[in-house]
């Protein structure tokens, strides 16, 4: 470090930079390393974080190396994935248990309650990337495959909620073709839309009944079989967010419909070739075309779509210790349809606890699953429905976009009350509330109904309440009783769950 100073002259003096190095403790640290049935591992890499120094385990899995004592282990192996242990001072660790890598695992298949290897399988089995899934943003699991995986044909509406139909391998039966879908071991029926995408580890499509013949005749459509993220043993409190705010558009000249102009002169046309007067409100001008009394001129592809918004914010805590592992996660997804009024719009909200625990022979698994999901559905969806006093064809709301006339305005005041304006309203009251409606004696007897009318006014909820609890218990009977043996093994498994789901239906029509 130099310093300049000018006093009648230069004076170059040098001046001792000084530093301040923090000392950290460096401890010896031992301990072992064992694979998932506490066998131990020849020949594991331990190597300290940030630095050079590492070890290999002996023929017992045993390590000894030299670490910082708030330092950090890296253990490897491989076919196994790779742990962090933090040091925390302790000169001993108990035994860390390394997980197999899925990697490794791809050839061997979760089937029922166990597991199979790839080869062994009389059936075809697709496995699936779930970081890929989410990759895209979707509210149900199953809309998630669409395109992923060879001989699944999966189509839906498009309607924010909507439980997509998904099809393996064609349709195989006169009843339901959906699939079963078994979460954890537990079979949820043909429909998982109440869960979260985000829980997902592992996701699985057992195409032929013969892969999933333990769950009998309910898997002939094909199983989707989901596993669920855990924690980790010896991890310490891992906090994580993902989230994401999008926007939904729908794209413009998709339709070419007609102006104000294009239709009048069309209708005139059609009145002279059908011999008939037009309708009162087209007058023929002096250019010899047909037009409209006023300048109404409503596009109702603009009148009827806005832009959507989805949004979608998950946080997930797991971590875990010497025996035990926990992992909960929070999740809420909400979707605003592109259709103007009270729907499709889609609101769910998920909470998931999945923890295990290990005492002495006996493994002990748990999961909590709990959603609510609010679905406004379109107000109207097919022709065949009639609301005494709403004036009109009560038809398809997106049909009702395509064929309004653009001489009706979308809000109209004058049409608040229709009784004694229209003819066939004399007996009962018909009122569009202001929105506009046709008139006779202007359009003509054309019998449409306003679709912005229709998808406000009236409102339809599918409200679903869903809980499921899952228990397991794994009892290693040759432990139990005190004997070790590396070539035998005799467990004893036992599964219970508790499934309920409340759904309701609710219309709403105004007197």
């Amino acid at each position: 470090m130099l310093t300049l100073s000018v006093v009648g002259g230069l004076t170059i003096c040098s001046v001792p930079a000084m530093a301040s190095v923090e000392q950290t403790q460096t401890i010896q640290v031992k301990g072992q390393v064992v694979d998932q049935d506490g066998e131990p591992l020849i020949g594991a890499t331990v190597k300290v974080k940030g630095a050079q120094t590492g070890a290999v385990t002996d023929l017992d899995g045993n390590f000894q190396v030299n670490a910082p004592a708030n330092g950090t282990l890296v253990i490897s192996y491989v076919g196994y994935k790779d742990r962090e242990i933090a040091v925390n001072g302790r000169a001993i660790i108990e035994s860390i248990q390394m997980e197999s890598d899925s990697q490794v695992l791809d050839q061997v298949v979760v089937v029922g309650y166990g597991v199979q290897k790839k080869a062994d399988l009389t059936g075809s089995v697709s496995i699936v990337n779930a970081d890929e899934l989410k990759r895209v943003s979707h509210s149900n699991v199953s809309s998630m495959l669409e395109g992923k995986v060879a001989g699944v044909q999966i189509t839906s509406d498009g309607q924010p909620g909507a439980d997509p139909s998904v099809r393996i391998r064609g349709i195989g039966s006169f009843g339901s073709t959906a699939p079963l879908y078994v979460i954890d071991g537990v079979p949820m029926g043909t429909s998982i839309r109440d869960f979260s995408p985000n829980d997902i580890e592992t996701i699985q499509v057992l195409k032929d009944a013969s892969a999933g013949a333990i769950y009998g005749s309910r898997a002939a459509n094909g199983v989707v079989i989901i596993t669920t993220k855990g924690g980790k043993k010896e991890q310490p409190l891992k906090v994580d967010y993902k989230g994401y705010f999008g926007i939904d558009k729908i794209q413009k000249d998709v339709y070419d419909i007609m102006d104000a102009n294009q239709y009048s002169r069309y209708l005139g046309i059609a009145a002279e070739n059908a011999g008939i007067p037009a309708p009162g409100g087209y007058t023929k001008g002096e250019d010899g075309y047909y037009h409209f009394r006023d300048n109404t001129n409503t596009n109702w592809l603009d009148e009827a779509f806005k832009t959507g918004i989805r949004q979608n914010h998950n946080v997930n805590l797991s971590g875990g210790g010497a025996n035990n592992t926990y992992n909960i996660s929070l999740d809420y997804y909400k979707q605003k349809g592109t259709l103007e009024g009270s729907g499709p719009n889609f609101e769910r909200y998920t909470a998931r606890v999945n923890n295990t625990m290990d005492i002495k022979f006996i493994k002990f698994r748990t999961s909590l699953v709990y959603s609510h999901s609010d679905q406004d559905n379109m107000a109207v969806s097919n022709a065949s429905e009639y609301v005494q006093g709403l004036y009109g064809n009560l038809g398809n709301v997106l049909s009702g976009v395509l064929n309004m006339q653009p001489t009706i305005k979308a809000y109209d005041p004058s049409t608040w009350v229709l009784d004694d304006i229209v003819g066939s309203a004399s007996a009962y009251k018909y009122d569009a509330y202001g929105y506009g409606v046709y008139y006779d004696t202007i359009h003509g007897d054309i019998s449409a109904m306003n679709p912005l009318l229709v998808n406000n006014m009236l409102t339809r909820n599918t409200i679903v309440d869903r809980f499921l609890g899952t228990a397991s218990a794994d009892v290693d009977l040759l432990d139990m009783v005190g004997v070790k043996s590396k070539d035998h093994k005799l467990t004893y498994r036992i599964n219970l769950s508790y499934s309920t789901t409340s759904c309701n239906d609710k219309t709403w029509i105004p007197a």
